[in-house]
């Protein structure tokens, strides 16, 4: 195998990727040229779906075995402001061994070292064991439509689902899950000139927030996922008038957990804030939560099953190194496979704290690793 070819023409599909822009709704173009790609790789197959995911299969030895799927999302976020950019941000450029840019980390070079992987298996004329699928989803950045339309229209077996996330050629295993409620607290409107005539509810958040400052460690940690953190984000009112006191006041609390439920969440909101008149609903839906008292978690993958064992072999033999094993931080869309019963891991040379900022980038030297991960990972699995 011509290792050093093989990472050259992964950084330079790198680079493409990062030079076509792909905001969520947006992703056309992308797709086209990751279509474009696999077809010219040569793998067995290439398609797109109803919703706009990019597909491509690689034929395995034993087709009736379940398949491998290599998971990674064809939207990034915005760049922000380009001055803030020591490079722009679309440009892809090669700085100190490193590619510079937008969706650089999260997730165009994972993406393409999936693909690339693939690819190598194809150039040795080698089949893996089983069929291994590559699925590039649209929207993941904004709740992971293209993952739910991706498991909704499965129409084959899936064995484990590896994500292109940051990992930094580690083996991750889960992540928290999410809650995002609406905290309303209820006043009563009146002309800014007579404060006293009304009541504030401003005053009622402003206490809940100093409160929640000094509680956040009373809520519960899993052994392996972390601990439960609560982040205050947007805060509305209903009048954009200067001179009116709200009606009411709100603020968005974006909870991440792998050891608390939506009941024990809403008690300990409730606690904090007392007798003013408030209400809770889910941020999705707008709607009150329903009673549950299950656990809420993104994935978790026991580090001592079978596959976590298999896909550490593997990769450790390939990479030549122990891949250590290790945790999200944030969410992603292996949370949606998971009422489907398919295992999942993450594996990716991006590292997590690159993730959706100025000069995002990735090391040439860990995507040339990754490769050799995946590969193996992909003949023994």
């Amino acid at each position: 195998m011509d290792w050093q070819t093989l990472q050259a023409d992964c950084v330079d599909f790198t680079q493409r990727l990062i030079q076509t822009p792909s905001m969520p709704y947006e992703e056309a173009a992308l797709a086209e040229l990751v279509l474009a790609e696999m077809r010219r790789l040569g793998f067995d197959e290439v398609w797109q779906d109803g919703i706009g995911n990019v597909n491509g299969r690689i034929h395995g030895q034993d087709r009736s075995l379940p398949a491998l799927v290599l998971n990674s999302h064809l939207d990034h976020v915005d760049p922000g402001d380009p001055a803030l950019w020591s490079s722009p941000p679309f440009a892809g450029e090669i700085v100190d061994g490193r590619i510079v840019g937008r969706g650089a980390c999260d997730i165009k070079g994972p993406l393409a070292v999936q693909v690339y992987s693939m690819a190598a298996l194809v150039r040795m004329g080698i089949r893996p064991l089983r069929d291994v699928v590559f699925s590039g989803v649209v929207q993941e950045e904004i709740g992971g439509t293209g993952a739910l339309y991706w498991i909704e229209h499965l129409d084959y077996p899936v064995a484990l689902v590896i994500l292109g996330e940051p990992s930094n050629n580690e083996l991750a295993l889960g992540h928290r899950g999410i809650v995002q409620m609406w905290l309303q607290f209820n006043g009563r409107s009146v002309h800014a000139s007579a404060p006293q005539k009304g009541q504030n509810p401003n005053y009622a958040l402003s206490a809940f927030l100093q409160k929640l400052l000094g509680v956040q460690s009373e809520l519960s940690r899993h052994p392996y996922l972390g601990s439960t953190t609560v982040s205050p984000t947007i805060v509305e009112v209903d009048t954009r008038s200067p001179n009116v006191t709200p009606a009411w006041t709100r603020v968005l609390l974006d909870f991440r957990t792998a050891s608390e439920s939506t009941n024990s969440l809403q008690a300990f909101v409730h606690r904090l804030a007392g007798d003013w008149p408030h209400g809770i609903v889910n941020a999705w839906t707008n709607e009150p939560f329903p009673a549950s008292d299950e656990v809420v978690y993104g994935f978790y993958t026991p580090p001592e099953s079978d596959v976590v064992q298999r896909a550490r072999t593997a990769v450790t033999q390939g990479m030549g190194r122990e891949s250590a094993l290790s945790y999200y931080q944030f969410a992603t869309d292996g949370r949606h496979f998971v009422p489907y019963d398919i295992p999942i891991i993450g594996f990716s040379p991006a590292e997590e704290e690159q993730a959706h900022i100025a000069d995002e980038s990735i090391s040439i030297a860990k995507i040339a690793e990754s490769l050799r991960g995946y590969v193996q990972l992909l003949r023994d699995f």
